[in-house]
This record gives C-alpha cells, sequence and structure tokens, in this order.
C-alpha cells in the first residue's frame, strides 16, 4: 500500500472528520440515525449525500462555500450526538467545565476543526468510498468499516456508533487506526494537565481568529 498522499488526505478528512467537527453546531435537529436502517446503509447513504454536494456543479467555487457547507452540516447532524462526542473529547476534564464554559468550548471547537478542514473540500477529485459489512464491538457498540480508494491507494476509515434507546449515533471516525475522539482529547489532556479551563478557551479563541486571518489573507493574495 502506497503512502497516503496529500489530496487523497484531504478527502479522508473530508469525508470521515468531518463527520465529528460539524457536529459541534449548535442546531436543533434529530441525531438519531434512521430506525428502519442499519448503521451501515445510514452510515452509507449519509456519506454518499456528502459526495454528492461535493460532486454538485451547483456548489462549487468561493460564492457557494456557505451554502454548501450549511448543506454538509445539516447531513452531519442527522448522525453524530453533539454532547456525547463533546464530552468523549474532553474524557476525564469534562467535569472542570461548568455549563457555560463547556458550551463555549463546543462552540470554539467547531470553528476550530471547521477552519482546519472545510477549507480542504475544493479537494475532493472523484475518490471511490467502498462501504464494508459492519460488526459489533459490544451489544451496544457497532463499527461500519468503509476504505477510500484512488488508483492503487486505500485508506481505511471505519465510523463507530453506539445504541442508546434502542436509537444508534455516531461518536468517533478512526482513521488508519487512529481515533479522532482519541487525537483530540489527547491534545485537550496535555493542556488541562498544566493550564486551568479559561486558560484553554483562551488558547482556543486565539487559534480560531488566527485561523479566520489566514483565510482571508489566502482569499485576497
Amino acid at each position: 500500500m502506497k503512502r497516503i498522499n496529500c489530496p487523497l488526505r484531504h478527502l479522508v478528512f473530508l469525508v470521515a472528520s468531518v463527520f465529528i467537527m460539524i457536529c459541534f453546531n449548535n442546531v436543533h435537529v434529530s441525531n438519531a440515525i434512521t430506525k428502519d436502517l442499519t448503521p451501515q446503509k445510514e452510515v452509507k447513504r449519509l456519506v454518499n449525500q456528502v459526495l454528492q454536494v461535493l460532486k454538485d456543479p451547483k456548489l462549487k467555487g468561493e460564492d457557494k462555500k456557505e451554502i454548501r457547507r450549511k448543506k454538509l452540516r445539516d447531513l452531519v447532524q442527522q448522525l453524530f450526538d453533539l454532547n456525547d462526542v463533546s464530552n468523549r473529547v474532553l474524557g476525564r476534564y469534562r467535569r472542570k467545565f461548568n455549563k457555560d464554559q463547556f458550551n463555549e468550548f463546543k462552540d470554539l471547537f467547531s470553528k476550530l476543526l471547521e477552519s482546519i478542514y472545510l477549507t480542504k473540500i475544493e479537494h475532493y477529485s472523484g475518490e471511490k468510498v467502498i462501504f464494508e459489512e459492519e460488526r459489533m464491538l459490544s451489544p451496544t457498540k457497532v463499527a461500519v468499516p468503509t476504505k477510500i480508494i484512488k488508483n492503487d491507494t486505500v485508506i481505511p476509515v471505519e465510523y463507530r456508533l453506539v445504541k442508546r434507546q434502542g436509537k444508534w449515533t455516531g461518536y468517533d471516525v478512526v482513521i488508519e487506526g487512529v481515533s479522532l475522539v482519541k487525537n483530540y482529547r489527547s491534545q485537550f489532556y496535555q493542556i488541562l494537565k498544566k493550564k486551568d479551563v479559561e486558560s484553554l478557551l483562551a488558547m482556543m479563541k486565539e487559534k480560531v481568529d488566527a485561523l479566520k486571518k489566514k483565510e482571508v489573507q489566502n482569499k485576497k493574495s
């Protein structure tokens, strides 16, 4: 298997990590998988709809960016549970956040992830996504494996879901064996070991502002 090239890695983050990053937007919609679909069929439905948005020539270009991103958000919010993913990312440090701090964290994290990943949306170039059979991780958890393929390069991407009150919701995405939730959790742990919650929030806000300025500068150049 070849080392992942840059454009294909952009697609991995677009099709996979987009399911984590966009779900942090505070829009009140159902986040449970359709009851009459299996986890594998629902993930396939949502991923295919994401790809359709990316392929749509009417949604190409900078002037269509906000419309395109809104369509992606609306799709992703059908799968992932906002509070569950947030709690998993913060892990044991979640208890240090009061209600207002937690809400601010979610807002900043969503903006941070969008700034980092959604700007790569234009790199999609028709790569193929293969859906494999789901497998149970436990009586209440399931993994839905997929593969992103371009030429002879294959990248495994696995969606993980948990069943609560009879409904399946997404809680993580694993790319080449690396959990995105655990990856971000590790980064936040390193900060919260040494600094308080307000310091973390200030650092996130500074990063978000810097990314926004960079995006504006790139548009002008």
